[in-house]
């Protein structure tokens, strides 16, 4: 992400936060002349939690504008048309898999008064926010504190409520509640603008062609709960099948083809950026290595029989 972001935007000011960082990543980030190194640990921690504490970090830093990233998110174009987006618009992304009133549901789920029609869930993997967003923000901090979405997160994710599973439910709630009904809400396009590459088939055939016509969108984001980086190595067709299943929707995807052109600058192996599998060799063969249609037969398949 820092790489690509440096690319594209290496103007922008970075505040980045890692508490106990190791020497050798210390070392690494000096490479980049904007970025701020912040060691100091947060007072509320705990995965995709921070992120309200450390948007309001930023703005209290006299920041007008900050925009967060998932470390998951890579860049791949300008991202000025965030800059110009009017100040009083929250930004967040669509879900590849949203539903009709899929936010307002959740602010039902999380006890607050519905204000408006609004599809959902909301990912917060970008999210952009503003001076005018500070009530929104300390709201969100506030409501990821509560006993009942606390209890949640204790349990397995398969076990949670389905608009508790995290920071996003939370605020998709926020947003679609009476509260802050009156804010603009962006919803980045998924595959215009961002692309969700969420499952094997959460990247359709009709988003494919739109792209191979005009271009991969300035973001990419890995979802999931398996990242490239942590998929199966060397799975076995005939005794795993469903991790070789993974492997390869996971190698073909945009997100690593994207990320292997910054391999040699990551100053460590990264082994996951390699095509194991026959499918993902004869796959990258047959479409002369083009990211938007590797994948796309196993999409179909994916959308036709396994998600219906």
């Amino acid at each position: 992400m820092l790489l690509s972001l440096a690319r594209y935007c290496p103007s922008w000011p970075v505040r980045l936060r890692f508490p106990c960082i190791g020497s050798e990543f210390r070392i690494w980030l000096e490479q980049f002349p904007t970025l701020t190194l912040i060691e100091d640990p947060l007072l509320l921690s705990g995965s995709y939690d921070v992120k309200p504490t450390v948007l309001l970090d930023g703005l209290n830093s006299g920041a007008s504008q900050c925009l967060w990233l998932d470390t998951d998110v890579l860049v791949n174009g300008s991202l000025q048309f965030l800059e110009q987006t009017t100040p009083e618009t929250v930004i967040v992304t669509q879900d590849p898999w949203e539903y009709s009133d899929g936010a307002t549901h959740r602010s039902e789920t999380w006890g607050l008064t519905q204000g408006r029609s609004l599809p959902g869930p909301l990912n917060s993997a970008v999210v952009r926010v503003t001076e005018q967003h500070v009530g929104l923000i300390k709201a969100w901090q506030s409501i990821l504190t509560t006993r009942r979405y606390m209890a949640e997160q204790a349990k397995p994710v398969g076990e949670r409520n389905r608009h508790m599973l995290g920071d996003q439910d939370a605020i998709s709630a926020l947003l679609a509640s009476a509260e802050f009904a009156q804010l603009p809400v962006r919803r980045l396009r998924h595959s215009a603008e961002i692309l969700q590459h969420h499952g094997a088939g959460a990247y359709a055939i009709k988003q494919r062609w739109e792209n191979f016509k005009h271009g991969l969108p300035p973001l990419v984001h890995a979802m999931g709960s398996t990242k490239p980086w942590k998929m199966p190595i060397n799975p076995n067709f005939r005794i795993q099948a469903r991790d070789y299943y993974e492997r390869v929707y996971l190698e073909l995807s945009p997100y690593v083809h994207l990320a292997r052109q910054y391999r040699a600058l990551l100053g460590e192996p990264a082994e996951w950026l390699n095509i194991r599998t026959a499918a993902g060799i004869v796959s990258t063969l047959i479409t002369f290595n083009r990211p938007v249609l590797k994948g796309a037969i196993q999409a179909e398949i994916h959308r036709r029989f396994v998600t219906g």
